[in-house]
């Protein structure tokens, strides 16, 4: 099996701590904390819930809990099926997911194949080309005060936990397709050449997208899913 050359992913999210975790105004006296963060509910504004009568859960991650990371690999090694049988080399079946890589909230910039973390203002804090984190320098050369307008005609913004597998899989094509010795990264870095033939990142994010609307629609992910990554409580 080949695990894609992937860096670290430290850079990309950074672990919380017990301390993090915990609010120290409700240290009892042996020190432990009574109430984590993890065991809150929080909300980002105030509301009345005396006209409230029915309180809706979203069922996928909520009410239906996963096997994690056993349904996420499912979901990559559905699509990696996908894409081979659409014209795909056929060595990307050796790409075995790794979960300690993807988070949740990344950007993924088709135009340079890149995965940015981002503040609140579009401020580049993270940028990973494949599994290569680029320096400060680099990043300003493809991106002038490290700022990147969010156009939805550009930028994919992958924010659920539905997300987690094609993130790890935009690194790895953009990996396998930049270091693979017959196929030449363009001098723009806008995609990579194979002979005559054209590939650019932006029709690699195309392929991904349509591959992982497949097969949540019409392939056999909610087959297997039920067969071997639903939690049962029953």
């Amino acid at each position: 099996m080949m695990l894609c050359s992937g860096s670290s992913s430290s850079s990309l999210s950074s672990s919380s701590t017990e301390d993090d975790l915990c609010d120290h105004s409700t240290l009892t006296d042996s020190g432990c904390c009574s109430v984590c963060h993890r065991a809150k509910i929080f909300v980002n504004r105030s509301m009345h819930l005396e006209n409230i009568k029915f309180y809706g859960f979203d069922m996928d991650y909520t009410i239906a809990e996963y096997k994690s990371p056993q349904y996420e690999q499912l979901g990559f090694d559905l699509v990696k099926e996908r894409l081979v049988s659409l014209g795909y080399p056929a060595e990307i079946r050796q790409f075995e997911y790794d979960p300690s890589f993807p988070v949740r909230g990344l950007w993924f910039d088709s135009l340079y194949g890149n995965l940015l973390k981002v503040d609140a203002y579009g401020n580049i804090l993270v940028c990973v080309h494949g599994f290569e984190f680029l320096k400060h320098h680099q990043v300003y050369e493809l991106y002038p005060n490290k700022f990147l307008q969010l156009d939805e005609s550009r930028v994919y913004v992958l924010n659920t936990l539905f997300n987690l597998p094609e993130t790890y899989l935009f690194a790895c094509l953009v990996d396998f397709f930049t270091h693979s010795p017959q196929y030449a990264e363009q001098v723009d870095r806008t995609g990579v050449k194979y002979g005559e033939l054209f590939m650019s990142f932006k029709s690699i994010f195309q392929d991904v997208r349509g591959a992982v609307d497949w097969v949540h629609i019409y392939g056999d992910l909610k087959k297997k899913t039920l067969e071997v990554s639903l939690l049962k409580d029953f």
